[in-house]
């Protein structure tokens, strides 16, 4: 029998254990207080003949419900959720990530979220339930619509396939969680060689997801959007030259080439325009600390890249590399500050202490 209060209370079906437990309730109301309202409370009957039914019913004062019912929010029912029993699941992703998409949120928020609100509700209901497959597949495509487009209903192709995404970070994906059980049976993966970049903790989330992008190759640059046949010519906004790619941008250009030479002139690390993950594995004379900022500057650098290029194409403005260095000195020197890291390394302190 559950009321208002979200409490239930079982016993056999026969009369005299339906009297003794409202006799128990009466006296708890009298101690405590707190009297019962019988119009807000439900009975539930199961392999209970009519006659014994409209007995209890009447002794009680209640009136009879019906299976399933819902109980904190789920539905209860003796058998298996059919995928009309979970429809208020599908319902309550729907209005959390039509709460969450009116905001401007970066694809790393949305992944946040995605992680802590949309699948802690999953889990909720399937620590209870056996959830039917149907209904996974659905919140999959709610989720994944929300990361690409921040909201339920957009259908475009995804950057990224979800089953790369739910790989784990050492894998090349970004760890989040696979509702469905039977991935498990996938075959082994290697291990990526820029995995560590995504564990570390100093880059701003959305330059960490956007490097993720980069390594995946999956920036919209015009060398892509020529294959899909939405543009026809392929040239670089920044120099106008040459044919625009992943390569080229990141950092076969001569924009980025200077960029990337005024950024270590700062660091006071010569940074490689090819191979750069490569390179950043290879530094053994470099403490872990130095590593891990050397990294967030790269990041933040491909990101800001990636930006003045969308405002070239956008407002046909060009921002001098020297300026854009300049931004990036001040949000990495913001970041060092705000985390406020200490190295156990002399040479190390002093080294960042020089970059804030």
């Amino acid at each position: 029998m559950p009321d208002s209060d979200d409490l239930i209370m079982f016993c056999k079906r026969d009369k005299g254990y339906v009297e003794l437990m409202i006799h128990a309730y009466e006296l708890f109301s009298r101690a405590y207080g707190l009297v019962m309202n019988k119009g807000k409370y439900d009975i539930y009957f199961n392999g209970v003949s009519e006659g014994i039914m409209a007995d209890i019913e009447a002794l009680s004062g209640m009136k009879m419900g019906g299976i399933p019912f819902r109980y904190l929010g789920m539905t209860v029912s003796p058998k298996r959720l059919s995928v009309m029993d979970c429809n208020c699941l599908v319902e309550k992703f729907v209005e959390r990530i039509r709460g969450l998409g009116t905001r401007k949120i970066s694809y790393a928020g949305r992944l946040v979220l995605i992680t802590s609100v949309l699948h802690t509700l999953h889990s909720y209901w399937a620590r209870i339930f056996i959830l039917p497959k149907t209904v996974i597949h659905r919140i999959d495509a709610i989720c994944r619509k929300f990361l690409w487009h921040g909201k339920e209903t957009k259908e475009s192709p995804a950057l990224v396939a979800w089953d790369i995404i739910c790989r784990p970070k050492k894998h090349g994906g970004l760890g989040l969680k696979n509702l469905d059980g039977y991935k498990w049976l996938q075959p082994a993966l290697a291990n990526v060689r820029w995995a560590p970049w995504v564990r570390i903790k100093l880059m701003l989330p959305k330059h960490k997801f956007f490097a993720w992008l980069v390594t995946q190759q999956r920036l919209l640059t015009h060398d892509r959007l020529v294959k899909m046949q939405i543009i026809s010519e392929n040239q670089c906004y920044l120099c106008g030259l040459h044919e625009e790619s992943h390569k080229h941008l990141f950092f076969e250009r001569v924009y980025s080439s200077q960029c990337l030479c005024l950024i270590s002139l700062w660091v006071g690390v010569q940074i490689p325009e090819q191979n750069v993950v490569q390179w950043w594995l290879s530094l053994r004379d470099r403490s872990l600390l130095k590593k891990q900022v050397i990294a967030t500057v790269v990041c933040s650098l491909i990101y800001y890249i990636w930006e003045c290029r969308n405002k070239c194409r956008i407002e046909n403005i060009i921002i001098r590399p020297e300026v854009l260095c300049k931004r990036l000195k001040s949000q990495i020197g913001d970041r060092l500050r705000c985390i406020n890291i200490v190295s156990k390394c002399r040479a190390t302190t002093v080294w960042m202490e020089g970059l804030q």
